[in-house]
C-alpha cells in the first residue's frame, strides 16, 4: 500500500510543492494526528473516490496509522481542504496542457466544452455544476472548474490560445461567448436554435431564423450568411449551416420539447410549446466560422459526444454523482477529490496507450 501511494502521489506533485500549498491555502495550519500535506490528500482521496463515510474515514486513518481523528475532526479538516484540491485540479491541468506532443501542437487544436450538474442528497434539483473542455484528440481534460449551478454555462469562462477550434452544444450559444473565441483568434462550431443568438442579415435588418426554416419546405440542407450581435452591440460574422434531422429523431425532440413545455407551463400560460421550437426540432444548426464543406462541418460537430462519454465515465465508473455531502465545502473537498482521480487516471491511461505492448507479454 504505501509503494503504491509514492508512486500515485508523483504524479499530483513534489512533497515540497504539497507543503507549501497546503500551508498556503489554510489547509494545513494545526499539524495535529494529520501532520503533512500527502496524509491531508491521502484522507480525501479515501473520503472522497473511495466511497469512504466520515466515520469509515476516521476509523481508516487509526488503523493506517494515518492519525487518530473522531468523524467530526475528519470533517473539519476535509471542510478545509476545498481550495487546496482546487488547486491541485489546476496544477494536473496545467501539466496536461504542457505535456501535449510536438505533433499535437503543430495541428489544429480541439476543444470540446460542457458542463454537467451534481445534486446533493434529498434536493430536488441539481446544486453543482462542473464546467470542463476536453482534447478529443488526447482523450484528455484540459480545463475544469468547479461552480454551484448559479453559475451557467458560457464561452466567456473557457481560455482561448489562436488557432483552437472550439466544439459546443446549444446552452453555450451566445452572442458574447462567440465574441470572446473570435477576439481570441479562436473558430467555433456551436449548436443553435432559433432563438439562441440575436442575429442580422447583410443589410443589417433582422435574420427572422425560424422564417428561414419554413421556407425549407422538404429541403434537407440549407446555408445562410449571418451576423451575430452581442448585448453591447458588438458583432461576430457566422456562418449558418442547416441539415434537417431523420425522423426518429425529429419524433424524440420533439416529444422532449412537449413534455418539457407541459411541465413548466410557462408559454401563454397554456403548457403547449411554441410552435417554433416544433419547427426547429426537424433541423440540426450550427453556427460556424469555418469555411470548409458543410458535410465536413457536422462531421467535425459530431465529436462532441467524447466529452459526454467523459462525464458519463465519472458518473457510471467514479460515481460522482453519487454526492453524499450537504454541507457546500465538504461537498466541494468530496467533488474534487474525484475530480483529481479522474485526472490521475487519464495521465496513467495516455502513458498505457503510448506504450507498444511488449510482444511476449501480451502474447496469445
Amino acid at each position: 500500500m504505501d509503494s503504491g501511494w509514492k508512486s500515485l502521489l508523483s504524479r499530483v506533485a513534489s512533497i515540497e510543492d504539497l507543503e507549501a500549498s497546503a500551508k498556503a491555502s489554510g489547509a494545513l495550519v494545526r499539524r495535529r494526528e494529520i501532520k503533512s500535506a500527502e496524509d491531508l490528500l491521502r484522507l480525501a482521496l479515501a473520503y472522497g473516490p473511495c466511497g469512504m463515510s466520515l466515520r469509515t474515514v476516521a476509523a481508516w486513518a487509526a488503523t493506517t496509522g494515518l492519525g487518530a481523528l473522531s468523524d467530526v475532526a475528519a470533517m473539519k479538516r476535509l471542510q478545509a481542504s476545498a481550495d487546496w484540491l482546487q488547486e491541485i485540479v489546476g496544477s494536473l491541468l496545467a501539466r496536461h496542457l504542457k505535456d501535449c506532443p510536438a505533433a499535437v501542437r503543430a495541428g489544429r487544436v480541439i476543444r470540446l466544452v460542457d458542463s454537467t450538474t451534481i445534486s446533493q442528497p434529498g434536493s430536488d434539483r441539481a446544486d453543482w455544476r462542473l464546467h470542463c473542455s476536453y482534447d478529443p484528440r488526447r482523450g484528455r481534460t484540459v480545463g475544469c472548474e468547479l461552480t454551484t449551478t448559479r453559475v451557467g454555462e458560457h464561452l466567456r469562462r473557457t481560455k482561448v490560445t489562436a488557432g483552437e477550434l472550439w466544439l459546443a452544444d446549444r446552452g453555450y450559444a451566445k452572442g458574447d461567448g462567440l465574441h470572446h473565441l473570435m477576439r481570441g483568434g479562436a473558430d467555433f462550431v456551436v449548436r443553435v436554435s432559433w432563438n439562441s443568438l440575436s442575429l442580422r442579415n447583410a443589410r443589417g435588418e433582422p435574420f427572422d431564423m425560424a422564417d428561414q426554416l419554413e421556407q425549407l419546405d422538404q429541403a434537407c440542407h440549407a446555408e445562410w450568411q449571418a451576423v451575430a450581435v452581442t448585448p453591447s452591440g458588438q458583432t461576430v460574422p457566422v456562418r449558418l449551416l442547416v441539415q434537417r434531422k431523420p425522423p426518429e429523431a425529429i419524433e424524440r425532440e420533439i416529444k422532449r420539447i412537449t413534455e418539457k413545455a407541459a411541465r413548466r407551463g410557462r408559454t401563454r400560460r397554456s403548457g403547449k410549446p411554441d410552435p417554433r421550437s416544433l419547427l426547429t426540432a426537424q433541423f440540426t444548426i450550427l453556427a460556424t466560422t469555418l469555411v470548409e464543406p458543410a458535410d465536413q462541418v457536422f462531421d467535425l460537430y459530431r465529436l462532441r459526444w467524447q466529452i459526454e462519454i467523459a462525464f458519463k465515465r465519472l458518473k457510471s465508473l467514479l460515481h460522482i454523482d453519487q454526492l453524499p455531502a450537504k454541507h457546500p465545502a465538504l461537498a466541494r473537498t468530496w467533488l474534487l477529490a474525484h475530480i483529481i482521480a479522474a485526472l490521475l487516471i487519464e495521465d496513467h491511461a495516455a502513458e498505457v496507450l503510448d506504450s507498444p505492448p511488449s510482444a511476449p507479454r501480451y502474447a496469445i
